[in-house]
């Protein structure tokens, strides 16, 4: 009888334990699920890269608007632009963790659609920021610069300084992004009629591959009369690499509105820099994000706006700018 209440008793003492322990598992598991029942709202926000001025201050407005709403987010991005295949692993990622919201900057429209469709089916609200995936209808909104219509500005603005049949190098980001595409085709049209020869190089939005390009395309030709360049990153290297070749007189426009790009245009490395608002862009992208996910109504499309800045303007632009950053 001894041994057999012994043994009822180790038996009784091993079943409450594993009772425990299963408890206590199943409670960590609930702590640690970014549940969209429990009331906690968080928004994740995919950037195409981490490793330039431009998104950190879309980081900036994003976490400005965040601290304003009280909400918590998690910004996230690929150390290159051209790492697209990282950023469609982190929306996955983030849809997996059962975010709120969602505020993408894709890289590549077709690499990210599948992603875009996995978090509508998963009903979680999907915010466009800086580029459009047009085959992707159900987002909540698209903010984001009018990219045609801010280069064809670019465009203008330096058709006065180029006579009909010159050349022009157009450095662009990756061949088949949308914003690159809608920059290099805006920039061309304003000068349709000037009959201009256009040299256009994919140098990945990478400031050295800019610097290599524009000294190997003025070995070849000498000729060129203007740079355009579709980000200020690769509008940064363009005049190393003019500066490479001395010939910082050719005139050079850049595309963005960064820190470093728009003290370019202060210091005359640039004649123009057409800035766009990335701030709020990250800003308005968590604010419509928040919006959609308390059942509130967002516009379709939101423009970000431009403006083209000079040695004239810029001073007041760089100051805005600095106190976004905090500096």
């Amino acid at each position: 009888m001894k041994k057999r209440l012994i043994i009822i008793m180790v038996v009784s003492a091993l079943f409450m334990i594993s009772a425990c322990s299963s408890n206590n598992k199943a409670g960590s598991k609930g702590d640690s699920d970014k549940s969209r029942d429990s009331g906690q709202v968080k928004i994740g926000v995919v950037l195409m890269a981490l490793n330039s001025e431009y998104w950190k201050l879309h980081m900036a407005g994003a976490k400005e608007a965040a601290k304003e709403l009280g909400v918590e987010i998690e910004i996230l991005g690929p150390a290159e632009e051209t790492l697209y295949e990282e950023q469609v692993k982190m929306v996955e990622d983030l849809i997996s963790a059962n975010v709120n919201g969602l505020v993408i900057a894709p890289s590549l429209p077709e690499a990210i659609l599948p992603a875009l469709e996995k978090a509508n089916s998963e009903n979680i609200p999907v915010v466009l920021a800086d580029a459009n995936v047009d085959a992707f209808d159900n987002r909540v909104t698209f903010i984001g610069t009018e990219n045609y219509e801010a280069a064809f500005k670019g465009g203008e603005f330096i058709r006065d300084q180029l006579d009909k049949g010159d050349k022009v190098l157009i450095v662009r980001g990756q061949m088949g992004a949308k914003v690159h595409d809608e920059r290099t085709q805006g920039f061309q049209d304003a000068l349709k009629d000037k009959n201009i020869t256009f040299i256009v190089q994919d140098a990945q939005s990478d400031r050295v591959k800019a610097v290599n390009i524009v000294e190997n395309a003025l070995t070849v030709d000498s000729n060129i009369k203007a740079i355009f360049a579709t980000s200020d990153e690769m509008a940064l290297g363009s005049f190393k690499g003019l500066e490479n070749k001395d010939s910082q007189d050719i005139p050079l426009i850049g595309f963005d509105g960064t820190p470093d790009g728009l003290q370019a245009v202060a210091d005359g490395k640039l004649i123009a820099n057409i800035a766009q608002d990335p701030y709020q862009m990250g800003y308005l992208g968590v604010e419509s994000a928040y919006k959609a996910i308390k059942g509130e109504k967002v516009e379709k499309r939101i423009d970000s706006g431009t403006e083209v800045y000079t040695k004239d303007n810029v001073e007041k632009r760089i100051a805005e700018v600095d106190q976004y950053l905090n500096k």
